[in-house]
């Protein structure tokens, strides 16, 4: 996949890619109810980005516009979306660091993330998805680097990438306010699910 989408580099430093992640997502939106201490809610997104990104970047690709990784897009095929334990461990989401930071969170904590992302799990199931498309897992940009049109720039390529295969390029996001970003480039919404226990909404878009 690397090769096909023009004016992209492939990033395969996981490091890197996780980095810029946690630099683009200070604010995460699901996680703020359940964690309102910035400081604590951090450690959940580095732990949920450490094991994530790792499928990702397994069944998928990280791309950014030069090495520097200011942004990066993980880019996952529909075929190899589905998750099981085996495809998580032999992706190295369960690693030593992500374990090193699960450790600094309190059992509760623990057990409110494990709670979180299952129900996110259980809200994707109410979306009915086209039966071939490009996922767009992560989209960040680094926050020094925000507004200078590098988000914009990186998904140009991917859209453009979607229609040299002839395949819909689909991605939710969980803040209203940046839904406009995605419907200027030709997005349109194919679904809304809401969390019924930590009150956050995921916004799935979709570009035929």
């Amino acid at each position: 996949m690397a090769a096909d989408i023009k004016g992209m580099v492939q990033i395969r430093d996981k490091e890197k890619v996780i980095s810029t992640l946690i630099s683009a997502f200070t604010d995460y939106p699901q996680l703020t109810r359940a964690f309102p201490d910035r400081s604590r809610r951090m450690i959940v997104t580095e732990a949920s980005l450490r094991f994530y990104v790792a499928f990702g970047m397994k069944y998928g690709d990280a791309y950014a516009l030069s090495e520097a990784c200011q942004g990066v897009a993980v880019v996952i095929s529909s075929s190899k979306r589905k998750v099981s334990k085996l495809k998580y461990f032999l992706a190295g989401s369960y690693s030593r660091k992500y374990k090193n930071t699960i450790s600094r969170l309190t059992e509760e904590e623990q057990r409110i993330r494990t709670e979180l992302f299952q129900e996110m799990a259980q809200m994707e199931t109410e979306i009915k998805f086209p039966s071939k498309y490009i996922y767009l897992s992560h989209l960040g940009v680094k926050t020094e680097h925000q507004g200078q049109g590098i988000g914009s720039a990186i998904m140009d390529r991917i859209i453009d990438y979607g229609e040299k295969k002839k395949l819909p390029v689909v991605l939710f996001t969980n803040e209203p306010e940046g839904v406009g970003f995605y419907q200027n480039m030709g997005f349109k919404i194919m679904g809304i699910t809401s969390s019924k226990k930590f009150q956050f909404i995921n916004i799935y878009l979709i570009k035929l």
